[in-house]
C-alpha cells in the first residue's frame, strides 16, 4: 500500500459491502455454538443473513469477475468483502481465497487479508493454520486454533504485516471482554 487515499470506482458496491457488514456484525460476532443453540427462529435468521451476504459477494465477484479490492471498492470496501467472506460456507471460502490471492497479487488487496482467510479456510478443514489468526472461546477464554509452525509464528505474522501474536491477542482480549464475551483476562495470558 503506497498510503495514498483513492476513491473506489465502484462507490456502490463499497457501500452494499459495508452496510451489510454492520448489519450482521452482531451475529457475526456471537459464536456459531451460540447462534445455534438459540431459539430455531432466531438460529434460522442467523443463518439466513449469513447466506444472503454469501450469495450477495459471490454475485459481485461475478459482476467484476473477480475480488472486490481497494481500487474498486476502497479500504472499507474491500475489508467488508473480506469480513463476508470469512463468514460463508467452507466451499465458497476456497473460491474466495484464489480470487483474493490475485487481487493481493495485482496490489489491490493486503497479504493480511489473504492471510486471515488462507487461516480460516484452513481451520476448517481441520487442518492447522500458518499465521495464527483464527481464535476459538474455550472455556471462557481466547484459544488460538492450532499453528502449524508455532515457534515461527511471529516471523510468518511479521511476513504478511500481521502483527506479533501476543499484540494481537491482548487487543482481542480487550475487544472480548468490553463485548462481554470474556468475564475477564487471565492474569497468565496478561502477564505474558
Amino acid at each position: 500500500m503506497t498510503g495514498e487515499v483513492r476513491t473506489p470506482t465502484r462507490p456502490e458496491i463499497a457501500r452494499d459491502l459495508i452496510g451489510r457488514v454492520e448489519s450482521a456484525a452482531a451475529t457475526w460476532r456471537a459464536p456459531a455454538w451460540k447462534r445455534e443453540a438459540a431459539p430455531e427462529g432466531v438460529a434460522r435468521a442467523a443463518r439466513n443473513a449469513i447466506e444472503s451476504d454469501t450469495q450477495a459477494l459471490r454475485r459481485i465477484v461475478a459482476r467484476l469477475q473477480g475480488w472486490p479490492g481497494r481500487t474498486l471498492v476502497g479500504e472499507d470496501g474491500c475489508q467488508a468483502a473480506l469480513a463476508i467472506a470469512l463468514n460463508s460456507d467452507s466451499a465458497v471460502q476456497v473460491t474466495l481465497l484464489h480470487l483474493l490471492a490475485e487481487a493481493v497479487r495485482r496490489g489491490d488487496a493486503t497479504t493480511a487479508q489473504w492471510a486471515h482467510l488462507h487461516d480460516r479456510c484452513l481451520v476448517r478443514s481441520g487442518r492447522p493454520q500458518t499465521y495464527g489468526t483464527q481464535y476459538r472461546l474455550y472455556d471462557g477464554q481466547l484459544e488460538m486454533c492450532p499453528v502449524a509452525d508455532p515457534e515461527s509464528l511471529d516471523q510468518q505474522r511479521a511476513s504478511v504485516g500481521l502483527p506479533p501474536h501476543h499484540d494481537q491477542l491482548v487487543l482481542l482480549e480487550r475487544r472480548h471482554v468490553a463485548t462481554g464475551e470474556l468475564a475477564s483476562v487471565t492474569r497468565e495470558r496478561s502477564a505474558a
